[in-house]
């Protein structure tokens, strides 16, 4: 018998707005080791023709985190609890991004997540849940669409 809430299939958590903040996008890209200057040096950014710095492509790992953090804010409930996730046995299985555009320091965005598979693997001993997530802004649509894949490992 697995742990995650399986009759959470298809469940959406609230949508929640965050900030782009350009200190903790370039604070970000310097702990990746981002060379390029558009992630950490605004006029750089500007001057080949970005509003501000952009955020690196693995910065929707981030918002994913400042999104759970409004919603516990907001009192919200966040799917890693409703699902049932239990810490003492997750892992962190997969993550992968579709990006339509770039997003900047300053951009304010929303960000929708749903609850989209459950499946096992080796008779159970692993238990998936795969979680989708679109971050939109307002004047320019869904930015990235990401999908990660969180496990129990049971035995």
């Amino acid at each position: 018998m697995g742990i995650f809430k399986r009759e959470t299939r298809g469940l959406s958590a609230a949508p929640v707005t965050v900030q782009l903040e350009r200190g903790r996008i370039v604070s970000f890209a310097r702990l990746l080791g981002e060379t390029d200057p558009i992630f950490i040096d605004v006029a750089a950014a500007r001057a080949k023709g970005y509003p501000d710095v952009a955020a690196p492509p693995s910065f929707p790992a981030v918002i994913e985190l400042l999104a759970n953090e409004e919603r516990r804010r907001l009192g919200v409930p966040n799917l890693t609890n409703t699902i049932g996730c239990d810490f003492r046995y997750l892992l962190h299985g997969e993550q992968h991004y579709a990006y339509e555009g770039l997003m900047y320091a300053g951009d304010e965005v929303s960000v929708s997540t749903e609850v989209l598979d459950f499946y096992d693997k080796r008779g159970g001993l692993l238990e998936f849940a795969v979680l989708g997530s679109t971050i939109s802004q307002a004047d320019r649509g869904v930015i990235v669409r990401a999908r990660r894949t969180l496990l129990h490992r049971l035995g």
